[in-house]
Protein backbone atom coordinates (compact mmCIF):
# COMPACT_ATOMS: atom_id res chain seq x y z
CA UNK A 1 0.00 0.00 0.00
CA UNK A 2 1.55 3.37 -1.13
CA UNK A 3 1.79 6.67 1.25
CA UNK A 4 -0.76 7.84 -0.91
CA UNK A 5 -3.41 5.09 -0.47
CA UNK A 6 -2.98 5.70 3.09
CA UNK A 7 -3.65 9.18 3.24
CA UNK A 8 -6.70 8.73 1.04
CA UNK A 9 -8.07 6.00 3.79
CA UNK A 10 -6.95 8.25 6.46
CA UNK A 11 -8.82 11.22 4.94
CA UNK A 12 -11.60 8.95 4.22
CA UNK A 13 -11.90 8.23 8.24
CA UNK A 14 -12.02 11.23 9.05
CA UNK A 15 -8.39 12.48 9.66
CA UNK A 16 -7.46 16.39 9.76
CA UNK A 17 -4.70 17.49 7.99
CA UNK A 18 -2.73 18.04 10.93
CA UNK A 19 -2.57 14.48 12.43
CA UNK A 20 -2.00 13.04 8.85
CA UNK A 21 1.75 12.45 9.45
CA UNK A 22 0.68 11.13 13.52
CA UNK A 23 -1.35 8.56 12.00
CA UNK A 24 0.56 7.76 9.21
CA UNK A 25 3.30 6.89 11.31
CA UNK A 26 0.74 4.85 14.24
CA UNK A 27 -1.08 2.91 11.50
CA UNK A 28 2.77 1.70 9.88
CA UNK A 29 3.07 -2.08 9.87
CA UNK A 30 5.72 -2.52 12.51
CA UNK A 31 5.78 -6.75 11.54
CA UNK A 32 8.54 -8.21 10.12
CA UNK A 33 10.41 -11.59 10.15
CA UNK A 34 12.90 -11.55 13.38
CA UNK A 35 16.28 -12.68 12.60
CA UNK A 36 17.33 -13.54 15.73
CA UNK A 37 14.88 -15.57 17.89
CA UNK A 38 15.37 -15.67 21.17
CA UNK A 39 16.90 -18.73 23.04
CA UNK A 40 13.83 -20.88 25.37
CA UNK A 41 16.58 -21.37 28.05
CA UNK A 42 14.98 -19.44 31.00
CA UNK A 43 17.98 -19.83 33.75
CA UNK A 44 19.28 -18.85 35.68
CA UNK A 45 17.49 -15.41 35.43
CA UNK A 46 13.96 -16.61 35.78
CA UNK A 47 15.01 -18.82 38.89
CA UNK A 48 16.18 -15.71 40.24
CA UNK A 49 12.73 -13.77 39.19
CA UNK A 50 10.48 -16.29 40.60
CA UNK A 51 12.03 -15.72 44.13
CA UNK A 52 11.77 -12.47 44.01
CA UNK A 53 8.48 -12.61 42.99
CA UNK A 54 7.63 -15.27 45.64
CA UNK A 55 9.21 -12.68 48.40
CA UNK A 56 7.10 -9.78 46.96
CA UNK A 57 3.30 -11.80 47.18
CA UNK A 58 1.63 -11.65 50.49
CA UNK A 59 0.03 -14.93 49.59
CA UNK A 60 1.60 -17.53 47.43
CA UNK A 61 1.41 -17.21 43.69
CA UNK A 62 0.88 -20.36 40.83
CA UNK A 63 3.14 -21.00 38.53
CA UNK A 64 2.88 -22.39 35.16
CA UNK A 65 5.63 -23.02 32.30
CA UNK A 66 3.51 -22.58 29.40
CA UNK A 67 4.45 -23.92 25.97
CA UNK A 68 2.88 -21.39 23.75
CA UNK A 69 3.16 -20.86 19.76
CA UNK A 70 5.99 -18.90 20.47
CA UNK A 71 7.86 -21.37 22.81
CA UNK A 72 8.15 -21.69 26.34
CA UNK A 73 7.23 -19.17 28.99
CA UNK A 74 7.03 -18.72 32.84
CA UNK A 75 3.45 -17.09 33.20
CA UNK A 76 3.25 -15.92 36.80
CA UNK A 77 -0.55 -16.28 38.78
CA UNK A 78 -0.98 -14.09 41.60
CA UNK A 79 -3.36 -15.17 44.44
CA UNK A 80 -5.25 -12.41 44.52
CA UNK A 81 -5.69 -8.06 42.50
CA UNK A 82 -3.34 -6.70 45.69
CA UNK A 83 -0.62 -8.87 45.15
CA UNK A 84 -0.73 -8.73 40.94
CA UNK A 85 -0.46 -4.50 41.97
CA UNK A 86 2.76 -5.17 43.79
CA UNK A 87 4.19 -6.84 41.05
CA UNK A 88 3.60 -4.25 38.60
CA UNK A 89 4.81 -1.26 41.03
CA UNK A 90 7.75 -3.16 42.07
CA UNK A 91 8.94 -5.52 39.29
CA UNK A 92 7.70 -3.83 36.18
CA UNK A 93 7.66 0.26 36.90
CA UNK A 94 10.13 -0.40 39.48
CA UNK A 95 8.29 1.97 42.02
CA UNK A 96 8.42 4.67 39.39
CA UNK A 97 4.97 6.34 38.35
CA UNK A 98 2.29 3.97 37.33
CA UNK A 99 -0.27 5.13 34.47
CA UNK A 100 -3.95 3.93 35.65
CA UNK A 101 -4.20 0.18 36.30
CA UNK A 102 -7.76 -0.26 36.74
CA UNK A 103 -8.20 -2.23 34.04
CA UNK A 104 -4.99 -3.54 33.18
CA UNK A 105 -4.87 -7.35 34.51
CA UNK A 106 -1.54 -9.00 32.41
CA UNK A 107 2.41 -7.62 31.51
CA UNK A 108 4.57 -9.55 29.51
CA UNK A 109 8.07 -8.74 30.50
CA UNK A 110 10.53 -9.25 28.07
CA UNK A 111 14.37 -8.45 27.61
CA UNK A 112 17.54 -10.53 26.04
CA UNK A 113 17.88 -13.36 29.25
CA UNK A 114 14.09 -13.35 30.54
CA UNK A 115 10.57 -13.06 29.40
CA UNK A 116 7.59 -13.66 31.39
CA UNK A 117 3.99 -13.22 31.78
CA UNK A 118 1.96 -12.24 35.28
CA UNK A 119 -2.13 -12.70 34.55
CA UNK A 120 -4.57 -12.12 36.96
CA UNK A 121 -8.50 -13.19 37.23
CA UNK A 122 -9.88 -9.86 37.08
CA UNK A 123 -12.85 -9.01 34.76
CA UNK A 124 -11.09 -8.54 30.98
CA UNK A 125 -11.04 -4.80 30.38
CA UNK A 126 -13.01 -4.00 33.33
CA UNK A 127 -15.56 -5.00 31.93
CA UNK A 128 -18.54 -6.54 33.93
CA UNK A 129 -20.10 -10.10 33.84
CA UNK A 130 -23.19 -9.10 33.66
CA UNK A 131 -23.12 -6.65 30.80
CA UNK A 132 -21.73 -9.69 28.64
CA UNK A 133 -24.48 -11.60 30.05
CA UNK A 134 -22.08 -14.16 31.73
CA UNK A 135 -21.85 -14.75 35.72
CA UNK A 136 -18.90 -13.74 37.56
CA UNK A 137 -17.45 -17.01 38.08
CA UNK A 138 -17.55 -17.67 33.94
CA UNK A 139 -16.48 -14.50 32.85
CA UNK A 140 -13.05 -14.71 35.38
CA UNK A 141 -12.47 -18.17 34.08
CA UNK A 142 -12.98 -16.60 29.90
CA UNK A 143 -10.71 -13.23 31.56
CA UNK A 144 -7.90 -15.24 32.77
CA UNK A 145 -8.06 -17.28 29.35
CA UNK A 146 -8.23 -14.25 26.82
CA UNK A 147 -5.61 -12.28 28.81
CA UNK A 148 -2.73 -15.73 28.57
CA UNK A 149 -4.03 -16.39 24.90
CA UNK A 150 -4.01 -12.15 24.47
CA UNK A 151 0.17 -12.12 26.22
CA UNK A 152 1.09 -15.19 24.58
CA UNK A 153 0.36 -13.54 21.20
CA UNK A 154 2.07 -11.08 22.25
CA UNK A 155 5.20 -13.16 22.86
CA UNK A 156 5.10 -14.41 19.09
CA UNK A 157 4.92 -10.97 17.80
CA UNK A 158 7.87 -9.97 19.67
CA UNK A 159 9.77 -13.08 19.10
CA UNK A 160 9.44 -13.79 15.79
CA UNK A 161 7.98 -10.61 13.92
CA UNK A 162 10.06 -8.14 16.26
CA UNK A 163 7.78 -6.13 17.87
CA UNK A 164 4.89 -5.99 20.61
CA UNK A 165 3.38 -2.22 20.96
CA UNK A 166 0.78 -0.15 22.50
CA UNK A 167 -1.21 -0.41 19.07
CA UNK A 168 -4.34 -1.09 17.30
CA UNK A 169 -2.65 -3.45 15.71
CA UNK A 170 -1.07 -5.47 18.01
CA UNK A 171 -4.49 -5.40 20.09
CA UNK A 172 -6.25 -6.69 16.65
CA UNK A 173 -4.00 -9.56 17.01
CA UNK A 174 -3.56 -10.28 20.44
CA UNK A 175 -7.73 -9.90 21.43
CA UNK A 176 -8.34 -12.03 18.28
CA UNK A 177 -6.62 -15.04 19.74
CA UNK A 178 -7.96 -14.34 23.17
CA UNK A 179 -11.67 -14.16 21.97
CA UNK A 180 -11.54 -17.24 19.72
CA UNK A 181 -9.71 -19.40 22.69
CA UNK A 182 -12.10 -18.26 25.30
CA UNK A 183 -15.25 -18.33 23.03
CA UNK A 184 -14.73 -20.53 20.13
CA UNK A 185 -15.51 -17.36 17.83
CA UNK A 186 -14.44 -14.08 17.12
CA UNK A 187 -17.02 -11.27 18.17
CA UNK A 188 -16.33 -7.55 17.12
CA UNK A 189 -18.68 -6.04 19.37
CA UNK A 190 -17.02 -7.67 22.32
CA UNK A 191 -13.36 -6.27 20.96
CA UNK A 192 -14.70 -3.18 20.39
CA UNK A 193 -15.53 -2.69 24.75
CA UNK A 194 -12.22 -4.16 25.62
CA UNK A 195 -10.47 -1.40 22.98
CA UNK A 196 -12.30 1.08 24.00
CA UNK A 197 -12.27 0.69 27.90
CA UNK A 198 -8.21 0.63 27.35
CA UNK A 199 -7.88 3.46 24.12
CA UNK A 200 -6.07 6.00 26.69
CA UNK A 201 -3.26 3.53 26.51
CA UNK A 202 -2.72 2.86 22.70
CA UNK A 203 -3.77 6.00 21.52
CA UNK A 204 -2.39 8.45 24.06
CA UNK A 205 0.10 9.83 22.37
CA UNK A 206 -2.38 11.01 19.52
CA UNK A 207 -4.69 14.21 19.55
CA UNK A 208 -8.18 13.96 20.71
CA UNK A 209 -9.39 13.85 17.13
CA UNK A 210 -6.73 11.76 16.05
CA UNK A 211 -7.50 8.85 18.73
CA UNK A 212 -11.46 8.92 16.90
CA UNK A 213 -9.79 8.00 13.53
CA UNK A 214 -8.23 4.77 15.92
CA UNK A 215 -11.50 4.39 16.65
CA UNK A 216 -13.05 4.30 13.61
CA UNK A 217 -10.54 2.49 12.14
CA UNK A 218 -11.05 -0.48 15.33
CA UNK A 219 -14.89 -0.65 14.30
CA UNK A 220 -13.39 -1.39 10.40
CA UNK A 221 -10.89 -3.87 11.20
CA UNK A 222 -12.79 -5.82 13.76
CA UNK A 223 -15.57 -6.44 11.52
CA UNK A 224 -13.10 -7.41 8.82
CA UNK A 225 -11.61 -10.05 10.93
CA UNK A 226 -14.80 -11.33 11.89
CA UNK A 227 -15.33 -11.54 8.06
CA UNK A 228 -11.97 -13.54 7.82
CA UNK A 229 -12.53 -16.06 10.52
CA UNK A 230 -15.55 -17.31 9.25
CA UNK A 231 -13.84 -17.89 5.37
CA UNK A 232 -12.89 -21.51 4.60
CA UNK A 233 -9.05 -19.67 4.80
CA UNK A 234 -9.15 -19.55 8.11
CA UNK A 235 -10.61 -22.81 9.00
CA UNK A 236 -7.34 -24.29 7.46
CA UNK A 237 -4.87 -22.01 8.86
CA UNK A 238 -3.52 -22.88 12.49
CA UNK A 239 -3.00 -20.53 15.52
CA UNK A 240 0.42 -19.24 14.22
CA UNK A 241 -0.54 -18.78 10.56
CA UNK A 242 -3.15 -16.79 11.27
CA UNK A 243 -1.42 -14.44 13.95
CA UNK A 244 0.83 -14.10 10.88
CA UNK A 245 -1.85 -13.61 8.67
CA UNK A 246 -3.18 -10.58 10.72
CA UNK A 247 0.46 -9.25 11.02
CA UNK A 248 0.92 -8.93 7.55
CA UNK A 249 -2.33 -7.19 6.88
CA UNK A 250 -1.61 -3.69 7.07
CA UNK A 251 -4.64 -1.54 9.19
CA UNK A 252 -5.55 0.49 6.68
CA UNK A 253 -6.85 -1.98 3.87
CA UNK A 254 -9.83 -2.89 6.66
CA UNK A 255 -10.85 0.55 5.32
Amino acid sequence: MTDEKRIAALYELGAAEADIADLLGYVRNAFKQSPDPWDDDTSPAWDNMWEKIQGLCVRKPQLEMYESAAGLIPIVYPADVADFHTLLREIVYKNKEMPPTENMGAQFLHGKTLRFIILSDKPYSGIPAASLGLDEALWREKSLLIRKMHECSHYYTKRYLGSARNNLHDELIADFCGLFAAFGQYEPAHFIRFFTARAVIYTGDLSAAAAQVVSRLAQLAASGVEAWSKSDEFIRLSEVERIECLAARELLTYV
